[in-house]
């Protein structure tokens, strides 16, 4: 028996997806700040392998790159950098959760109605027969040259900056 391809990007898709929520929480209801950033790091890999079916390969690799690789290694190395345990304390009270509880439910009703209800409109083309890569550079490159320079520009100086602030006298 051959299983459509569909079959297997969607089974893909939801599975991600399904451990993306898994980790979120782990962030959310974990006690340690370490085992909360691995939650995370599993929360950012799963949007990685959904936008790599999704077909977007470059926000997958920056995906990677960017958070799972260079912010989860600072945040991992500020956490063992610590001098003592860092214990995160519990949410709060009762009330809190349950309000906390009725808010997200309350958002998670009105995204899935409008998700539900809304005309989705299909691509004619399907996502893995164009690279992405090549579209954002000419666009990144092209018409957005500017506002990428000043954004690296912004980045340098902040960087300085707290270069500058963490140094010790």
């Amino acid at each position: 028996m051959v299983i459509p391809t569909a079959f297997l990007v969607a089974g893909g898709f939801y599975t991600f997806g399904l451990l993306a929520i898994i980790g979120a929480l782990g962030v959310l209801l974990a006690h340690r700040v370490f085992h909360s950033a691995l939650f995370l790091v599993m929360t950012l890999a799963s949007v990685a392998a959904e936008f790599v079916i999704l077909g977007a390969d470059f926000l997958a690799m920056v995906e990677i790159l960017v958070y799972v690789g260079a912010i989860m290694v600072l945040i991992l190395f500020g956490i063992m950098l610590t001098p003592q345990q860092v214990h995160l304390p519990d949410i709060g009270s009762a009330g809190r959760s349950v309000a906390a509880a009725l808010v997200a439910g309350a958002i998670f009703v009105i995204t899935a109605a409008v998700v539900v209800t809304s005309e989705w409109p299909r691509s004619v083309v399907t996502p893995m027969d164009v690279p992405t890569t090549q579209i954002i550079g000419q666009q990144l490159f092209g018409p957005y040259v500017l506002p990428f320079e000043i954004a690296s520009v912004l980045l340098l100086i902040a960087m300085i900056g707290a270069i500058v602030i963490a140094r010790e006298d």
